[in-house]
C-alpha cells in the first residue's frame, strides 16, 4: 500500500515540474528550428491522422477521408514536409497559428490540387 502511495506521490511531483508545450503553443518558428527527421515525422502523424479518422462535420461515406486517403497513399513523409514548406513558402500569412492548423491547410491545399488533376481528364472528354 504504501509503495503504491509513493508511486503515485511520484507521478504527481513530476507532473508538477513537467510543463509540456501544448500543441496549440507550438508554432512553425519552432517547426523550423527542428530537425529534418522530426519535421518529417510530424507532417506524417498529421497526414496518417486525416486519413484515418474522419472530419468532425463529415458523415458517412467520409468523402474528405476517403479523398485524404487516395491523395495521401504513396505519399512519403520527405514529400508532404516540403509540402508544408512550399505551401508556408507561397503563403506567409498560412505560418501564423499553431502548427497544427498550418500543416492541415497545407494538406487541404495539396488535396485539393491532387483532385484538380485528377479531374482534368473528365473536364474534357473529346481531347487526346
Amino acid at each position: 500500500m504504501k509503495s503504491g502511495l509513493r508511486i503515485a506521490l511520484s507521478i504527481l511531483a513530476l507532473l508538477q515540474v513537467v510543463n509540456p508545450s501544448s500543441g496549440a503553443d507550438f508554432t512553425y518558428q519552432e517547426y523550423a528550428k527542428a530537425s529534418d527527421a522530426w519535421k518529417r515525422g510530424f507532417v506524417f502523424a498529421i497526414s496518417r491522422y486525416v486519413s484515418v479518422v474522419a472530419q468532425p462535420d463529415e458523415e458517412a461515406p467520409y468523402p474528405v477521408r476517403t479523398a485524404f486517403q487516395r491523395c495521401l497513399a504513396n505519399a512519403t513523409d520527405e514529400h508532404l514536409a516540403r509540402k508544408v514548406e512550399t505551401h508556408v513558402a507561397r503563403n506567409p500569412p498560412a505560418a501564423n497559428g499553431p502548427m497544427v492548423t498550418v500543416v492541415m491547410r497545407a494538406l487541404f491545399a495539396l488535396r485539393r490540387s491532387e483532385i484538380e488533376r485528377s479531374r482534368l481528364p473528365e473536364a474534357a472528354p473529346g481531347r487526346r
